[in-house]
């Protein structure tokens, strides 16, 4: 697949080491924070770098040089046509081509033959021949192991298939046309990995760091042979390295928990900003509310995010028919029933007072319905102190505090 222009453009313009720079999280900024704003005709640049500063999936470190940096980014935008750079203003700024870049530097980001590559294109654009120590300077920040084995690995790759260079001594020199050598040496960073057939199993167990999937769905997304990835699935089971999910109409569905290497060719920050993005416009969309980066702190793995996003992206999509309201209606007084017989209320009659007893089966209620009941038992507390606080009668405190007492006692029987 060629890369389009406009990502040729850029690639050709920027170094590499834009992956470590203000530059990238920009791209990033601009394809994740702006959904509101791309139909405004001008921004201005100082309302954009304040939004920045709030960004929920960013989370910048905001430095001294921030000004300067953004407006060294748009000077960029303008130069490869991304938009009109009008001294405090953009205009005219092509939304979906950033998006495109920002995509292939993240996939970039996770390679380092793709990286290599980068740097041989940047070359490759200034001058025909390429020192090979200039290519070491310009990726020296990525610490590539074994920058020549990668960089043959590639020449072999791209001569076989009909690109004409030589190594002499330490520089490389086309002899094919620069447009037509840049195109093979740079299109395969928009192309999936070469793979052997000794990378399938590798994969599969990649592919289940994100969730639960079977053999039919696993053997579509990797694009391999279904009978191929049951005997993959046999071997990983034997060796415990999957979890059995569940049974769907698609067979039996498996899962591992392992983040360290990414089918998708994201990173960790990648993941986790993306899975954010979608829960963020989930609950923007289905319930109009305005989540902060506050919410997301306490989610410590990738795999809790992703397992949330899966969780409200599909209850946006429900449809409730007669069938499942007469379910979930009965589903929900048969665990009433659980909840009604899990509390006994002791009275003494000596002591006129009496004692709430809180039966072990509670904290076996489904983790979902855990949550519901919680959540409740809160709103309940806060509705009685208000009620309280507009009496101001000592009877009704007696009452707000024996409530509170029950109420965690509840509370701590679920776990919390």
């Amino acid at each position: 697949m060629a890369l389009s222009s406009s990502i040729m453009e850029a690639l050709k313009t920027l170094e590499p080491n834009t992956l470590n720079s203000s530059s990238f999280s920009f791209f990033e900024f601009f394809k994740y924070d702006t959904d509101d704003l791309r139909n405004e005709k001008i921004l201005l640049k100082k309302d954009l770098i304040e939004r920045y500063k709030k960004s929920i999936r960013q989370k910048p470190t905001i430095s001294s040089t921030l000004k300067s940096d953004f407006y060294a980014f748009t000077k960029t935008l303008g130069k490869l046509h991304l938009a009109d750079d009008l001294d405090d203003m953009l205009d005219d700024i092509k939304w979906e081509k950033i998006t495109e870049i920002c995509n292939i530097l993240r996939k970039i980001e996770t390679s380092n033959e793709k990286k290599i590559r980068w740097a041989l294109l940047f070359l490759l654009s200034k001058e025909n021949e390429i020192l090979i120590d200039a290519l070491k300077l310009l990726l020296v920040n990525f610490k590539i192991p074994n920058i020549e084995r990668l960089l043959e690995k590639i020449i072999k790759t791209e001569v076989n298939s009909g690109l004409d260079v030589k190594f002499e001594g330490k520089k490389l020199v086309m002899g094919t046309e620069q447009r037509l050598a840049e195109h093979y040496i740079a299109d395969a960073i928009e192309e999936k990995s070469r793979r052997s057939p000794g990378e399938i199993e590798k994969e599969v167990l990649e592919l289940l760091d994100e969730g639960s999937y079977s053999n039919q769905e696993i053997s579509q997304i990797i694009d391999v042979d279904e009978a191929v990835v049951s005997r993959v699935m046999t071997k990983l089971r034997n060796q415990n390295k999957l979890v059995l999910s569940s049974f769907g109409n698609k067979g039996f569905r498996y899962y591992t928990t392992n983040c360290q290497n990414c089918p998708f060719g994201k990173t960790l920050s990648s993941c986790r900003k993306d899975a954010i993005s979608d829960i963020v416009n989930t609950f923007k969309d289905a319930h109009g509310v305005d989540l902060t980066s506050q919410d997301f702190e306490g989610i410590e793995s990738n795999q809790a995010l992703l397992n949330i996003k899966r969780t409200v992206i599909m209850s946006k999509k429900f449809t409730m028919t007669k069938l499942e309201s007469n379910m979930y209606e009965n589903f929900e007084k048969l665990f009433q029933t659980v909840v009604k017989n899990s509390i006994e209320i002791k009275h003494d009659k000596h002591t006129k007072s009496r004692e709430i007893v809180i039966s072990p089966n509670m904290s076996k209620l489904p983790k979902i319905f855990q949550i519901g009941l919680k959540i409740g038992i809160q709103y309940e507390i806060q509705l009685m102190k208000n009620l309280v606080n507009e009496t101001k009668k000592d009877q009704s405190f007696d009452i707000l505090s024996k409530m509170i007492k029950d109420s965690n006692k509840i509370l701590q029987s679920i776990g919390n």
